[in-house]
Order: C-alpha cells, then structure tokens, then sequence
C-alpha cells in the first residue's frame, strides 16, 4: 500500500519528486561526503530550475527576487573588476551563482507541507552521523584535537554549521511539542541538547556566546505556555551550571588566551590586514576569493603611499580570510558588494520581524521562521568574528532562508491556540 502511494505521487509529479529526491540527498550529503553533496546540489538545481522554466504560472517579481540578483550580480563585478585577478574570483563567483540559486529556486518552489517535515528532519538528522564520527574522532581514537565534521571541515566552520542546526532543532520541538507522543518528547529534548554540548566539545567561543542569545530568542518567541518556557531554559542553565565542574574545554580555551594577552586569538592582526587591503579596490574589490592573495608588500606600498610607519608585526596573513563576513565582503567585493551584502541581511531581518505574527500561529509556521531566525543570527552574529555565510553552511542558512519565503508566498497557516 505505501509503495503504491508513493508510486501514485511520483507519478502525479515525477519532477517535483525527482527534484525532492536531489535535495534530500543533498541535505544527507551536506555536512558527511564532499563529492556527492556538489553532485546532488547541481541536480537539484538543474530540476528546479527546469520546474520553474515550464510552470504553467509564473510568479510575480518580488522584492527578494532582486536581492538574490544583486547578490549574484555584485559577485560578477568583484569577478570581472577583481583588483588581483587570475587568482579564485571566478571560482568564488560560482560558488555565490550556486548558493545563493539554491535559495532563489527555493523561495519559488511550492512544497506541501508533509515536504515541509521531511525537509526539516532530514536536515537535522543528516547532522547526526557525522557529528557522532566527529565525537568519535575527537573523544575516543583521538585522531582529531577538535570536534569537526566530517565534511564542513574546520572546529569553527563545523560549529557554525551546529549553531544553526541548533536553532532549528530547538525551533521543531518547541512547535510540536504539544502534538507529540510522551517517547518522541523525549528525542525532541535530546536533539537540541546534543547539539548544545556538542557546540561547546567544540570550543567556538563565538558561536557558543551567540547560542545564548539565540536559544534565549527562540523559547522566548515561540508560542508555548509559560511552564515548558521555564523548563527549556532550566535544561539549558544546568548545562550551563555543569561546565565549570566538568572543567569544559571551552572554558579552559578563554583562560588560556586570556592569560597570553590574545583573547582575539590574532584576529585583530587578520583585521589589520582587511582594512589596509580595503583601500586597494574600494569599488569591486580584490575579487571574490582572493584575500589570501594579499602580500605584506602590498600593505607595505600602501601605507608608505599615505606617509604612514609600517610595521609587518602588525599584520597576520596565514589565516587565508578576514575571520568576518564582513570586512570579507569589503575586501573581496568592494563597497558594492558590501552594501549588497547589507541589504540581503537587512532585508532577512525585516522578513523576519513582519512574518513573526503571521508564522507563530502555526506549529509548522513557528518551526520554519525559528529556522531562519536561527540561521540569520548565526550568520550575522559570529560573522563579526568569523568568515561565515560560505560552503556548507552557507548553504544551509539559504536552506532555511528559502523555505521561510516559499512557505511566507504559498501558505497561510490556521489559528493556532495563542499563549
């Protein structure tokens, strides 16, 4: 009976299932295997993008829909005008034209709301696997000196990618809480858990800081009776209350840079590097990509043009990026790229302002905007201190981006008992 029903759906639509069938296994693939997750987002893509040319309706021109263009367009311009060209600026302008694709077909793509579900906890559950492997690799065969997983690679890339898995974990229990058997509370309270200690094994003081506030944001706003309210934050205080007894590695991070002098961990000599490499290209930058190809010559001849002293001291270059989303914007795109870069965020948080009273009155609705809650906070948040909105969880903040849109354009949740 189920293989018949399934097959009866297929067969209603087989693009849409075919296109559902390349994103599940994307968001399987997203954080565990390198290859097959490129593999399944361009096929993806490719049926999406078919979907769309041969809908019968098509939609109406959408103020987002010229903020994904000059996104992808501020990355063209950063790649034809690149200050430093032959270096990564066309290679950066594919991986802008891919992400940023993925959550434009996205927010025009109608899924129902059973899709919606799976989406989700394919998305949560994939993480799963590799982030046992990470603990397995850290903790007990010690192969690994910090928590990674397997395929977002870097402790503070793997930690960005937690953080907003988190957000959405916790956003999913909090909707459905209420709905849901006494044995499948209990693996609702597990998940978000797991990912909270699983951040702070992790050592990303950024991202461990701004999972405060945005946990604190989330059981704030999802509607709930003032008890299970009380009850999240009780969970996440006695974590919290363990820490300093289990002697957590996090904390014991903070005291060793403190007691160095380099609570920044070098960043501010990173920095350094970005705002002197700002003036080189003010417009369209030194090119998507290319902030690792910056030289202590070229900071030196900058400085020495303006009469100002130089001290190579001062200045960090081995990290390979600005450890900030934004001034990585500034460098490699310019202030073109830069001010675009800031209406996209600026434009998400407005979306996520005016869409709050009308998602919260449904479980499903509640969950998706605690989603891209999450995933801008993230983004924007430890963006200050890291390179973030890039690779896997770049891909997917847009996931979550994506199906806030597509769900705010196609669906109008039901009343829902209001607390």
């Amino acid at each position: 009976m189920l293989l018949a029903k399934i097959k009866k759906k297929f067969l209603k639509d087989p693009l849409k299932y075919l296109e559902l069938i390349f994103l599940s296994l994307m968001l399987l693939s997203l954080p565990s295997f390198e290859a097959p997750k490129n593999i399944f987002l361009i096929l993806f893509l490719a049926t999406s993008l078919y979907r769309q040319f041969i809908k019968k309706t098509k939609d109406s021109w959408k103020p987002w829909d010229w903020i994904f263009l000059s996104y992808i367009a501020s990355a063209f311009l950063s790649a034809i005008f690149a200050g430093i060209p032959n270096g990564d600026e066309w290679g950066g302008f594919r991986s802008f034209l891919i992400w940023t694709g993925f959550a434009w077909l996205l927010s025009r793509t109608r899924y129902e709301n059973k899709e919606i579900t799976w989406i989700m906890w394919v998305t949560i559950l994939g993480t799963l696997p590799p982030l046992a492997w990470g603990l397995i690799e850290n903790m007990v065969i010690h192969t690994k000196d910090t928590l990674q997983l397997h395929s977002v690679g870097h402790v503070n890339h793997s930690a960005i990618y937690l953080g907003i898995i988190l957000g959405a974990t916790l956003s999913v229990t909090l909707s459905t809480w209420r709905d849901v058997s006494f044995i499948k509370r209990l693996g609702l309270i597990l998940l978000p858990i797991l990912f909270f200690v699983a951040i702070i094994i992790g050592q990303s003081r950024g991202v461990f800081g701004i999972s405060l506030i945005r946990l604190s944001l989330i059981i704030l706003l999802i509607p709930n009776p003032k008890k299970i309210k009380a009850v999240a934050f009780a969970l996440f205080a006695i974590i919290l209350a363990l820490m300093p007894v289990m002697n957590a590695a996090i904390i014991q991070k903070q005291i060793a840079v403190q007691n160095t002098n380099n609570t920044l961990s070098d960043r501010d000599l990173v920095w350094n590097v970005s705002f002197e490499a700002a003036r080189f290209y003010p417009i369209f930058g030194v090119g998507n990509g290319n902030w690792n190809r910056i030289t202590l010559e070229d900071l030196k001849r900058s400085r020495e043009e303006r009469g100002i002293p130089f001290d190579p001291t001062n200045y960090k270059l081995d990290a390979g990026h600005s450890h900030s989303l934004y001034l990585t914007s500034l460098v490699e795109r310019g202030i073109v790229g830069f001010i675009v870069l800031m209406a996209f965020m600026g434009t998400w948080l407005v979306t996520l302002f005016r869409s709050y009273q009308k998602l919260k009155t449904s479980n499903q609705g509640s969950y998706i905007w605690g989603a891209s809650l999450s995933a801008w906070i993230v983004t924007c948040g430890v963006g200050f201190v890291n390179s973030t909105f890039h690779h896997e969880h770049a891909i997917l903040a847009l996931l979550f981006l994506g199906l806030h849109l597509s769900y705010l354009k196609y669906h109008s949740p039901m009343r829902a008992k209001r607390y």
